[in-house]
């Protein structure tokens, strides 16, 4: 077995030892995402949600109002195209914004450590970003990959700046 070497951030078993247990599962990736997530005051702390769909009842490891997050131990090839296929059920299936916009698709997980596993797990990652789905290799990121709800927030207080300052010169102008 060949140990991926990334450019930033971790290598697997760096990122493994730092922060996971010994023997760790994927449920201590989820929590370890989830409680980095919670160290955001403004946003609602991400949790497990049931999904009911015509036949069964799915969970989605995390969800906000915004995002719909599968956690994956390792994002091989195959766990990415799994991940992705399940994120496509939760956001068909569950809660959508304003009734009609799906939530945003996260898949998150560690890197593989063989170097061709890497290979084609980079490849079809960069195939699912292009759609708009994230694919975060957790590891090369860190703990503190990129929050779409951040996003949202941050563009809406540009935008009530803007409208702000816009308001505030148009009273002046009208004197």
């Amino acid at each position: 077995m060949i140990m991926t070497r990334i450019k930033r951030g971790l290598t697997p078993q760096e990122f493994e030892n730092r922060y996971l247990p010994e023997l760790w599962g994927e449920r201590d990736l989820q929590l370890l995402i989830q409680y980095k997530m919670r160290k955001y005051k403004l946003l609602k702390a991400p949790q497990e949600v049931r999904i009911k769909t015509n036949v069964t009842t799915r969970r989605a490891d995390l969800a906000t109002w915004l995002t719909v997050y599968e956690v994956k131990r390792y994002l091989t090839r195959d766990n990415i195209f799994h991940a992705v296929a399940q994120t496509e059920l939760y956001t068909y299936y569950g809660d959508k914004l304003l009734w009609i916009i799906p939530k945003r698709r996260v898949v998150v997980g560690i890197a593989p450590t063989d170097y061709s596993e890497y290979q084609a797990a980079v490849s079809v990652a960069r195939d699912f970003r292009r759609m708009g789905i994230g694919v975060v290799f957790i590891n090369e990121s860190g703990l503190n990959f990129p929050l779409t709800e951040w996003r949202i927030v941050i563009i809406a207080i540009a935008i009530f700046t803007i409208l702000l300052i816009g308001l505030i010169i148009s009273v002046y102008l009208a004197r």
